[in-house]
């Protein structure tokens, strides 16, 4: 039995109770994908004690609402646009994926302001600021997601809070609003090529009310000020990150080199362009150059479709162990304020 003829018969009002059973399994499951996909990603919240399979089926409660007359006007409302007849199965279900995870998002929205109003109001001003910006076409909100300019499909990770946060910190003046903040997330956003160029608001919102707290709070002044990662870098990042890397290099460069990832000559030409890149991101975020510019200081000889092809997974790797590291550190150093 098709999902195209279940859906028909839903939205025409000709279906039975199997049909909306069908549909109810189909959107389930869709949802509960969906959501896990959301958690395990580590860019959204993880859902409290509630079990996935509950929270799929709250959320996708709506689409099923009903009429006196038995009409399922949501299904309806949505696929009244849509050429039943001439779509195939595929098309139908990625409509319905489509519907589905709009749902779940709307409802994630909800779930948040209830569980914790204040930042449902943050979230609710972040949506607000990006829509009144008059740049409309370089940054939207999407898919739970602020996406920053022409998103770049190539690159698979999403910026770690941590470093959001970190970045973040260092700008964020007791009296500013959420616009002005808007367009500092943007221009950090913007400052990187290793993160693809979204992020996600309700982890951004959670970020800016814990950076509101920690500047208004008395009882902890210097936990994390305007020049508290200045202050942290100028005293302690470029000893910690040498030893790092002079660590990760011991540890690995033999393997890298065994494998024949490297040869022994470029081991110091790819650790000293990864060193440069951490240090650029957090101590001089302007400077503008990419991963490739950083290597080519190095190693003249690569050239741009060699590095694609065979260097940038190499380089990546060394840079996201080092960053890594230097996390934690900060975790440990901020926490003793």
């Amino acid at each position: 039995m098709s999902i195209r003829g279940t859906i028909n018969r839903c939205v025409s009002n000709k279906y039975d109770r199997k049909d909306v059973n069908r549909l109810v399994r189909v959107c389930h499951m869709y949802a509960v994908s969906y959501l896990r996909l959301k958690r395990s990603s580590g860019n959204y919240f993880v859902i409290g004690n509630e079990k996935i399979e509950d929270l799929a089926l709250d959320f996708i409660a709506e689409l099923f609402q009903k009429e006196k007359d038995g009409s399922l006007v949501v299904l309806q409302g949505y696929f009244k646009d849509k050429d039943l007849k001439t779509s195939t199965d595929a098309d139908v279900k990625i409509e319905l994926r489509k519907l589905v995870f709009t749902k779940v998002d709307d409802n994630l929205f909800r779930y948040y302001g209830e569980k914790d109003p204040s930042l449902r109001k943050i979230i609710r001003n972040l949506k607000l600021a990006v829509r009144e910006r008059n740049c409309s076409h370089a940054v939207c909100y999407r898919d739970g997601f602020l996406i920053v300019d022409k998103d770049e499909p190539g690159i698979s990770t999403i910026m770690p809070a941590d470093f959001m946060q970190m970045r973040l910190c260092s700008r964020i003046q007791g009296e500013m609003q959420i616009p002005e903040i808007i367009i500092h997330v943007i221009d950090i956003i913007r400052e990187q090529d290793s993160y693809r160029n979204r992020f996600p608001l309700v982890i951004l919102a959670s970020i800016i009310r814990e950076s509101f707290v920690i500047l208004h709070d008395g009882t902890h002044p210097q936990k994390i000020s305007p020049d508290a990662e200045s202050n942290l870098l100028k005293d302690d990042l470029d000893k910690y990150i040498d030893d790092t890397v002079e660590r990760i290099k011991n540890e690995i460069g033999p393997r890298y080199i065994k494998k024949g990832k490297l040869q022994p000559e470029s081991v110091e030409h790819f650790f000293n362009a990864a060193t440069d890149i951490v240090r650029d991101d957090f101590s001089e975020p302007d400077k503008g150059f990419s991963q490739y510019d950083h290597i080519r200081k190095y190693d003249e000889n690569i050239d741009y479709e060699q590095y694609r092809r065979e260097h940038r997974p190499v380089l990546e790797y060394l840079v996201k162990l080092i960053r890594k590291d230097l996390v934690s550190f900060f975790r440990k150093d901020w926490a003793r304020f």
